[in-house]
């Protein structure tokens, strides 16, 4: 059975009225052993609470890249890298030209 079919999406509650001012999220797994496992983020990762780092944010935009299949690994690299230095240009250019 694939995995869409056992899933199944509730509202709740507390993660709608909270919304937008907190973006909650939830989660509850039902195992094959029939143990039932809980999960909560009060503050998911890249919300002004829990920023992405530095490096996480260079791998999101590297496998954002990699998944467009438009432009090549070392292209994209070298974007990312001159981007983190976007503050010092005088005048903002084209990334992949």
């Amino acid at each position: 059975m694939a995995v869409r079919e056992k899933v199944q999406m509730v509202l709740d509650t507390e993660v709608d009225t909270a919304y937008p001012q907190r973006w909650i999220g939830k989660v509850t797994v039902q195992t094959s052993d029939g143990r039932t496992l809980h999960g909560r983020v009060d503050e998911p990762k890249g919300d002004p609470g829990n920023t992405l780092s530095r490096q996480e944010i260079t791998d999101k935009a590297l496998r954002l890249a990699a998944y467009g299949s438009q432009v090549p690994a070392e292209q994209a690299r070298h974007a990312v890298a001159r981007l983190w230095q976007v503050a010092l240009w005088p005048r903002v250019t084209g990334l992949l030209a």
